[in-house]
């Protein structure tokens, strides 16, 4: 496989030589490449910037999906690209590192990739951290099909202090999708879960629980304290699939849209999520829920929480989030 990609990448690099940047590029053929090797490519030292180019030429042409937090979703490898090749040119000065290796699943139907990564600003000699965030990406028949990119928005629609002479660009409002909902998988309806038991699943002292909202927690005792505390008062909520659950049996990935249960039966979509968990010998030792804390802001998403039963309150989060 190394050696075709390398050939690959040579080639595509050469042929893309001194050409300007082409939003209207498309490419009807798929490229050869196994999912291994799609990905390979993308972070090939010699690849660079065309990367992103690259990433719009895997999309496969009709039927494909990009979702990212900020933009909300694209589809076809045309507005796949329209999109993606000008707007990433414009955060040259973030890079997005990998915070683990890159996992490969059987999902039933192909394969389906799992990266999880942080987000970093150049500014001059110093790296800035950004929101830590993951892809979600399925190959179908020499194509990506779906490509879902999910990190907390919140941070970057907050405006820079008057004093620090910056200026951000505004953002559009935090996307609403209407996603494909896995009847397959049964829903999650928090109020019913154990959370005991669910603690107990964490390693006594070699786990972490990064949560977008309360923060990081180590260690069984924490992680149990915090649950037990908080998610029986998150009120009648429900995690409702949006993609297979993939498992290889030390990492598990799942995708989501939380749902507010409302006392009518109704449900109004709150946030977009991705949760995943890494096991040692049975043992959860890492679990990240992924998702967008912007929506929470919203005058209608907290009054459906609200009628859902949630009673969390400002003073429980900076409880946590200042210890």
């Amino acid at each position: 496989m190394e050696v075709h990609v390398d050939k690959f990448v040579k080639e595509y690099v050469s042929q893309m030589a001194g050409k300007s940047v082409d939003i209207e590029r498309f490419v009807p053929e798929a490229s050869g490449l196994s999912p291994e090797g799609m990905l390979a490519a993308l972070g090939h030292p010699d690849i660079g910037r065309l990367g992103i180019q690259l990433m719009a030429d895997f999309m496969a042409p009709t039927g494909s999906l990009y979702f990212d937090a900020i933009y909300g979703a694209f589809h076809g490898q045309r507005e796949i690209r329209a999109w993606l090749v000008p707007t990433m040119a414009e955060i040259e000065f973030i890079d997005f590192v990998p915070t683990a290796e890159p996992v490969f699943f059987d999902d039933g139907d192909g394969i389906s990739t799992l990266d999880e990564w942080q987000m970093f600003a150049n500014m001059g000699d110093d790296k800035i951290p950004l929101s830590r965030g993951v892809s979600v990406r399925r190959y179908r028949n020499g194509w990506i099909t779906w490509a879902c990119d999910v990190y907390d928005t919140g941070p970057f629609r907050i405006p820079p202090p008057p004093d620090s002479g910056l200026e951000a660009a505004p953002l559009p409002p935090y996307p609403t999708v209407e996603w494909p909902i896995n009847h397959e998988v049964p829903s999650t309806v928090v109020r019913t879960t154990d959370f005991a038991a669910d603690a107990n699943t964490f390693h006594p002292t070699d786990s972490v629980y990064h949560d977008p909202i309360f923060g990081v927690f180590h260690g069984r005792e924490e992680i149990s304290n915090w649950l037990l505390d908080i998610m029986p008062r998150v009120g009648n909520v429900e995690f409702v699939p949006v993609g297979p659950r993939l498992d290889n049996g030390s990492v598990m990935v799942q995708e989501w849209v939380q749902m507010a249960v409302q006392p009518d039966g109704t449900r109004v979509a709150i946030t977009r999520g991705t949760s995943v968990r890494r096991t040692v010998d049975g043992l959860v030792v890492y679990a990240c829920d992924y998702m967008d804390t912007a929506p929470l802001s919203d005058p209608a998403v907290q009054a459906a929480s609200i009628a859902a039963g949630s009673s969390i309150t400002i003073d429980d989060i900076m409880r946590y989030r200042t210890t």
